[in-house]
């Protein structure tokens, strides 16, 4: 199982595999319990891919934070001491504590106890070598790329045509009636009888 394979839903507790799509959502199934349900598109619904935390370097990638999880080894539960989960935390990967709610932390813990024996680890550590090396790839092309971009000769422009002037038709001194007031509203409130 991948990453990209698991979601979050607000409102249901605990991580979900898409199974399938409906034509009005995705077709899931709870980790653990194994429960398939469908979601709908008012449902918020969260990619553990697309997730990232904020830690005092950068935002660091899920993928990123459970691997150094998995490589750190005696990760505490949830329903530890708040303090102790922080400083934990911020041993393992730099956690910005400020920006970093109690309930995130919670909820990143839970996850990982949830996913260290169904996910596939390996998986995670070659999407990020791959993603890395994309990177560099891409890199070296804008590199490439940047002495054949100053080649480029500049355009002509053409001279622009002048329009004839036009003449103003002369404004009338009399002042515009004011819509608003004085009933020149066609729609106006009015009382039932009572």
């Amino acid at each position: 199982m991948e990453l990209k394979d698991i979601v979050a839903i607000a409102g249901q507790s605990g991580l979900h595999k898409i199974v399938g799509r409906s034509k009005n959502g995705l077709i899931v199934e709870t980790i653990g319990t194994g429960r398939r349900f469908s979601t709908s598109f008012q449902d918020k619904v969260s990619v553990l891919e697309d997730i990232s935390i904020y830690t005092l370097e950068e935002d660091l990638r899920l993928n990123k934070v459970l691997l150094k999880l998995k490589e750190v080894g005696e990760v505490p539960t949830a329903k530890e001491d708040m303090k102790k989960l922080r400083e934990f935390l911020i041993g393992a990967i730099n956690l910005d504590s400020e920006r970093v709610y109690d309930n995130d932390i919670k909820k990143l813990l839970n996850w990982f106890h949830w996913l260290k024996d169904v996910l596939d680890f390996s998986k995670l550590n070659e999407t990020e070598e791959g993603k890395e090396a994309t990177a560099e790839t891409a890199e070296a092309t804008d590199v490439a790329a940047e002495p054949v971009a100053e080649e480029v000769k500049p355009k002509k422009v053409a001279a622009k045509k002048t329009a004839a002037p036009k003449t103003a038709a002369p404004k009338s001194a009399a002042p515009k009636a004011n819509s608003k007031g004085a009933g020149g509203s066609k729609t106006s409130y009015r009382p039932k009888a009572v």
